[in-house]
């Protein structure tokens, strides 16, 4: 005859075990990438990007003159690399009105990103003087006040 104590003890021993374990949370990195960003070290310029929950992209460019740009487009997630095309151009001069382009071409060609607390890194393909150059940005995540709360 089995003794009914340690198989309460066997049973209460694993169901501790079960619910103490850790599980893992994959975090999608389309959810981090979501919100607000903008550029760090920039001199002149003022460059910000916005990535949506349903995948839509908008790049702002301001400069110290007032005049202003602004790509609009969507976006993909694969692991690590992200893809931007553009679908319309916004441009204005101080004093002037909107100009719309229609436009499709990618931005941050060849892109792959990282997201360390607040800060999102892109390394993408850019070409200066018509030679393919590595290059890195730095993003800061930029708190917003959305529908009655602060949200990142």
């Amino acid at each position: 005859m089995k003794n009914p104590t340690s198989a309460i003890s066997v049973l209460f021993l694993f169901s501790l075990s079960f619910f103490s374990c850790k599980k893992d949370r994959n975090v999608n990195p389309e959810n981090l990438i979501k919100g607000n960003w903008e550029e760090m070290d920039l001199n002149g310029l003022k460059r910000s990007l916005n990535f949506t929950k349903d995948n839509s992209f908008f790049l702002n460019i301001v400069l110290n003159d007032g005049s202003s740009s602004q790509f609009i487009g969507s976006y993909q997630i694969q692991g690590d690399r992200l893809k931007i095309t553009t679908t319309e151009k916004l441009e204005q001069e101080q004093g002037k009105p909107v100009q719309r382009t229609p436009t499709n071409y990618t931005l941050y060609e060849n892109a792959t990103f990282s997201i360390t607390g607040d800060i999102l890194k892109l390394n993408y393909t850019s070409y200066p003087a018509d030679a393919p150059v590595n290059t890195p940005a730095k993003f800061r995540r930029l708190i917003t006040i959305d529908e009655g709360g602060l949200t990142p």
